[in-house]
C-alpha cells in the first residue's frame, strides 16, 4: 500500500481486462501531476469485495455488469450495484461507476465521491477520479485511521500492559469504556491539527475545517433525544432543546432494566435566522446606533437573552431566544421526531458549546435583579472619579451605608476681613 501525501491506491473492478487495462494506461499519464498512484485490477466480483474488505483503497472505479461467470440477465446486470451496497457496509471509499448501462446506477450519484460514467464517454472519467481523489477524503481516512490504530496501540502498550495485574482483579469490563472515552478525548483535543496537515496536503477542496463545523455534532449521534438538539419544524422554523441530557436519556429496550426519561415536557427555545430576529427587525426599523449597538451585542457570550449560532451547511446564522421558549410533551416530541413524523433532529451542538448554550439559559430565566447602586460618591472620596459640579438644590447623594452624602459643593475662597482700626491706628 502507498502512504504518504499524494499516493493513491486504485481499484479497477471490470470484467472485461483489456478496458481496465486502457483505463489504468490513460489514468495513469493523466492523473501524474497527483502524485504517485497505484493501480490495482479485478475482474472478480467477489474477490474485489474480499479485497476491499481486508486492503486499504483510496477509490473504486466500479462496472456494473459482470459477465464473467455467465447466468441470468438480471443477476449479470445487477452485480456491480449490489457490490456498491456492500461496500458501503464494508469499508466506504469514493466510488466512480464506469457502466454500460448508467441508468441503474444513476440515483446514486453525489459527486464528487460517488460518480457515474458511462462507457462510451471515456473523456469524463480522468476529471470524475480526479475530482474524487482532490477531494480529500481518501487521505483523510487514511490518516483517520492511523491516528485511531496509533493511539489504541498506544494505550494498550503504556496502560493496559504495566497495569495488567491490578486491573485483572477488577472488572474487565470497564477496560473497553475507558478505552473509549480516552480515545474521543484524545481526538478531540489533538486530532484536528493532525488532519489539517492531511488536508493542505491533499488539494482536498471538500473537506475543509471551520470554527462553524465546530460548534455542531451533524447528524446527531445520540439515538435519542438529547439537550441541545436543533430541530426542525414542518413550517421550516428552528428549534433548541433546553432540558438537562440527564433527564431524556432513556436505555435501549433491549436492557434487562431499562431506564426511562425522567422529563414529562420538553422546553424548546425558538431560533430565528439572524436577520429575522427582534433584534434585528428593532435595528432595521429604527436605524439608531443604541439599537444597532444591541444588535450586535447579541453575538457575544454574555448576553441575558440571545444567543447566536454560526451557519453550517443546511443550517442558517440563527439567534436563540431565551425568552421565546415552549414546552412541549416528551411523547408527542418522539413521534414528530421518529422517521413516521415531520421534525428533523438536524444536528446537536458539540461541547462546550452545548453547555455554555444551557448555562446561559439558566442564567438568564434564574438571575436576580437588584436596585443599581450610586457608588460615585465613594469613588469621588476614593479619588477614582472626578465629581461633577452640584448646585445646593440638588438633593443628596444617597450613601452606599446608608446615610445621605451631602452634595460636594465647589469650594469657593472667601474673601478676607477688612483690618482692625483703633485710634487710627491698624491693630
Amino acid at each position: 500500500m502507498t502512504t504518504g501525501a499524494g499516493a493513491f491506491r486504485l481499484l479497477i473492478v471490470d470484467d472485461e481486462q483489456e478496458i481496465a487495462e486502457k483505463l489504468e494506461s490513460m489514468l495513469g499519464e493523466d492523473l501524474v501531476d497527483l502524485g504517485a498512484i497505484t493501480f490495482e485490477i479485478e475482474q472478480d466480483f467477489d474477490e474485489a469485495e474480499r479485497r476491499l474488505g481486508n486492503e486499504q483503497f483510496d477509490l473504486v472505479i466500479l462496472d456494473v455488469r459482470d459477465s464473467s461467470q455467465g447466468g441470468v440477465a438480471h443477476a449479470v446486470e445487477g452485480r456491480g450495484r449490489e457490490l456498491y451496497e456492500r461496500i458501503k457496509k464494508t469499508r466506504w471509499v469514493p466510488v466512480i461507476f464506469f457502466t454500460g448501462v448508467p441508468e441503474q446506477v444513476r440515483h446514486f450519484t453525489a459527486p464528487p465521491l460517488v460518480e457515474v460514467v458511462a462507457k462510451n464517454r471515456l473523456e469524463q472519467i480522468t476529471e470524475a477520479v480526479r475530482a474524487g481523489l482532490n477531494s480529500g477524503v481518501p487521505s483523510l481516512t487514511r490518516r483517520l485511521g492511523e491516528l485511531v490504530d496509533q493511539q489504541m496501540r498506544s494505550f494498550l502498550r503504556d496502560v493496559i500492559a504495566p497495569q495488567w495485574e491490578q486491573m485483572a482483579e477488577t472488572d474487565q469490563r470497564e477496560i473497553a469504556p475507558v478505552l473509549v472515552h480516552r480515545l474521543a478525548a484524545w481526538l478531540k483535543e489533538n486530532a484536528i491539527q493532525e488532519l489539517d496537515g492531511v488536508l493542505a496536503t491533499s488539494g482536498g477542496v471538500a473537506v475543509g475545517h471551520s470554527s462553524a463545523a465546530r460548534v455542531y455534532l451533524k447528524p446527531p449521534v445520540t439515538r435519542h433525544l438529547t439537550a441541545a438538539d436543533l430541530l426542525r419544524d414542518p413550517d421550516g422554523q428552528w428549534w433548541l432543546v433546553l432540558t438537562p441530557a440527564c433527564d431524556l436519556y432513556e436505555d435501549p429496550p433491549n436492557v434487562a432494566k431499562p431506564r426511562t426519561a425522567k422529563a414529562g415536557y420538553v422546553r424548546l427555545a425558538k431560533a430565528d435566522p439572524v436577520t429575522e430576529s427582534p433584534l434585528a427587525v428593532a435595528s432595521q426599523a429604527s436605524g439608531l446606533s443604541k439599537d444597532r449597538d444591541a444588535f450586535k451585542a447579541a453575538f457575544g457570550p454574555d448576553h441575558n437573552r440571545f444567543r447566536a449560532l454560526p451557519k453550517y451547511l443546511d443550517i442558517p446564522d440563527l439567534m436563540v431566544d431565551f425568552e421565546n421558549v415552549t414546552s412541549v410533551q416528551l411523547k408527542d416530541l418522539r413521534i414528530w421526531i421518529s422517521e413516521e413524523g415531520d421534525w428533523t433532529r438536524v444536528a446537536t451542538l458539540d461541547s462546550p458549546f452545548a453547555e455554555a448554550m444551557l448555562t446561559g439559559h439558566s442564567r438568564a430565566v434564574g438571575r436576580i435583579g437588584t436596585p443599581d447602586i450610586n457608588w460615585q460618591g465613594l469613588h469621588e472620596e476614593l479619588g477614582i472619579s472626578k465629581g461633577k459640579k452640584q448646585t445646593e438644590t440638588q438633593p443628596a447623594v444617597p450613601s452606599v451605608h446608608g446615610t445621605a452624602r451631602e452634595p460636594l459643593k465647589e469650594q469657593i475662597p472667601s474673601p478676607s476681613p477688612a483690618p482692625m482700626e483703633r485710634d487710627g491706628h491698624e491693630v
